[in-house]
């Protein structure tokens, strides 16, 4: 109540005398000042606002700028990929990219036609396979490299192998001088046009030496891989077919099968029979003409007829010949008692009598056809066993005749090399330019002393080459002369980069794995360990050392294979938690991949559902049915 009290007496207390007397009455000029203020207010306001948007104007596109340039910075020097923990640069990929698109452009050559690759057009508009572009592909074999690379890099600094891989950069600088100083641009131009429009000569390094490091890890790996000789025993009895040799006689009868029609005779069959048509329908219709649509018709149906009997005429007529062929094969089967016999009456039935019957030495996987080498291969093969083996698809017969199956006890050498090869990029200065010619007659002129001037330098190389290689070896023959000293000779002065670093050593070399100079003298039957020489090839000369006999052929075969198979299984375990991100969507393929995958799942998934609603609707209905429905279902 007290302060109710105060509140009222505080409301009387301002009466309306007193509020008429606070008052002050308002003149046209207080009104006037009172709107200025209002509008300047108004004005300060509106300023204010105008201001602070272009403030924000600005920041949003100073933000905008910046997002730009970091977006552009990144896409230039931040991560291209990520593999494992590893940031992958965009120079880095396109190195690993460009690697295996020139590796498999070397290696195929001018066969890629043939695998529908054509280097000059883009690649990602050129298909691979029917889910991935060429484009595709070669991203594909840049990230395992990278992959591949990293865990062995890894691995190898973790477990402290130590490797210099300063020569290897060294080589690939020498190299690059060379083949730019060809094409007359510099070293970081032939660089872009080989590893990418970001490649140099000095960024390349770091790639270059952390592949040699990989390489050498790897190599140490696979030299540390046992196969003892129980292992290679066992892998032989279980596959057998793939090393074993066959020898065998064997007689080809062909089938004599009617020739096939040309398309030329095919359409003046056709056309004959329209006119015998036209002239039959002219004849039995005197009022009426016979409309052209009819007359086409009627062609096309006696068209259709003839092919028909002209087809079925057809295979009986290579039904026929396949079973005179057939007849013929018998025959000669029946008259063979043993090898003698078979080479005697082999003229009679052969088609080409001038091809010798007799096959040595041949692998199964070298026997064609199929049918004819898995008879030869038959455990219960039997020497003086005799087959006839039809090929429906070159239309012949095969009578089989099998002397012998054993394992080849081919021994592979160990040798070492020191090359000498016949430079012959000096005598790119005696190529004469044709543009300097302007008369026909001056180009043809031109163009032969170049191909003179450049046969003439080859020979001078070759001879240069020669002399060099005879030096060396009269220089070892008066010193130490062993093989150790060789191999010292052969670090020096090979031009060999695939063993100049291990004394030109080769082991276990098979015969023909080498060009026919060099494979000739070295399984020569005399040759014996410490022999020297010197043979010539395309390469230059070569100056061997001959160590000796290594383990034989099929042996070696298995050896590797097997360590192969567990070089694999090393790779794949080194490599198999290292995960890739694209998060700037780069390699196509990745995302292709993903999305076929999240696909595929949710194609499962929706045919999970729809099988477990059919089982479910299923159920329900066999409940609802009869016992005989039920049953009848049931059997069904």
């Amino acid at each position: 109540m007290g302060i109710a009290a105060v509140d009222m007496s505080e409301k009387n207390n301002n009466s309306p005398a007193d509020n008429t007397k606070s008052e002050k009455k308002m003149t046209k000029y207080d009104l006037k000042m009172q709107r200025r203020q209002e509008e300047e207010k108004k004005a300060k306001k509106e300023k204010a606002i105008i201001k602070t948007g272009c403030i924000l104007a600005v920041i949003i596109c100073v933000c905008i700028a910046a997002w730009k340039f970091y977006d552009n910075y990144q896409e230039k020097h931040g991560p291209y990929i990520t593999v494992g923990d590893h940031e992958i640069q965009k120079a880095e990929f396109d190195y690993y990219y460009y690697s295996s698109l020139n590796s498999f452009a070397s290696t195929y050559g001018s066969y890629l036609s043939y695998f529908g690759l054509d280097t000059s057009k883009p690649l990602d508009q050129q298909q691979y396979s029917d889910t991935m572009t060429w484009d595709d592909y070669f991203q594909q074999q840049a990230v395992n490299q990278l992959k591949n690379v990293y865990a062995l890099t890894d691995e190898a600094n973790e477990k402290g192998f130590e490797y210099d891989a300063s020569s290897d950069y060294d080589d690939m600088v020498t190299s690059i001088k060379s083949y730019a100083q060809q094409q007359g641009v510099s070293e970081d131009e032939y660089c872009k046009s080989v590893f990418g429009s970001d490649a140099t000569l000095e960024g390349i390094k770091p790639y270059v030496e952390m592949s040699g490091l990989a390489s050498a890890y790897y190599n140490d790996v696979k030299d540390d891989i046992e196969v003892p000789d129980d292992e290679i025993n066992t892998y032989y009895d279980e596959n057998k077919d793939n090393y074993d040799s066959v020898d065998y006689r064997v007689c080809k009868i062909e089938a004599d099968m009617p020739e096939e029609e040309t398309e030329t005779e095919t359409e003046a069959q056709t056309e004959t029979a329209a006119e015998s048509i036209s002239e039959t329908a002219a004849e039995s219709t005197s009022e009426t003409a016979v409309t052209e649509t009819q007359i086409e018709t009627e062609s096309e149906t006696m068209s259709a007829e003839e092919s028909e009997a002209a087809a079925k005429a057809e295979e009986e007529a290579k039904e026929a010949a396949m079973a005179e062929a057939k007849a013929k094969a018998d025959d000669m089967l029946s008259k063979i008692t043993d090898e003698a016999s078979f080479e005697k009456v082999y003229g009679d039935y052969a088609t080409d009598a001038s091809t010798d019957s007799l096959n040595t030495g041949k692998k199964k996987s070298s026997i064609s056809p199929t049918d004819v080498a898995n008879w030869l291969f038959d455990a219960d093969r039997q020497a003086g066993d005799t087959t006839v083996i039809e090929d429906t698809a070159n239309n012949a017969y095969y009578v089989v005749y099998f002397k012998d199956r054993y394992l080849d006890h081919i021994k592979t050498v160990d040798v070492r090399q020191i090359l000498i090869s016949a430079d012959t990029s000096s005598s790119d200065a005696a190529e004469t330019d044709e543009t300097e010619t302007t008369a026909a007659g001056e180009t043809e002129t031109a163009e032969t002393e170049s191909a003179e001037a450049q046969e003439q330098a080859k020979e001078d190389a070759k001879a240069a080459a020669k002399i060099k290689a005879e030096q060396i070896l009269d220089d070892w023959k008066n010193g130490d002369a062993t093989e150790d000293s060789f191999a010292e000779l052969a670090n020096t002065y090979s031009d060999d980069s695939g063993s100049n670093t291990n004394g030109g050593l080769y082991e276990a070399v098979k015969k023909g794995q080498m060009v026919t100079n060099f494979n000739d003298w070295i399984f020569d039957a005399s040759r014996k360990p410490g022999d020297t020489g010197i043979v010539e090839s395309d390469y230059g000369c070569h100056i061997i050392y001959f160590v000796g006999d290594n383990k034989e052929e099929w042996y070696v075969n298995i050896k590797d294979t097997i360590t192969s198979n567990k070089l694999n299984d090393y790779m794949s375990d080194l490599t198999a938690d290292i995960e890739v991100k694209d998060s700037r969507h780069h390699v196509a393929y990745l995302h292709e991949t993903e999305a076929a995958t999240e696909t595929a799942s949710e194609t499962d998934t929706a045919a999970a559902t729809e099988s477990a609603a059919e089982t479910a609707a299923s159920e329900t209905e066999t409940v609802a049915e009869t016992t005989t429905e039920t049953a009848e279902t049931t059997a069904k």
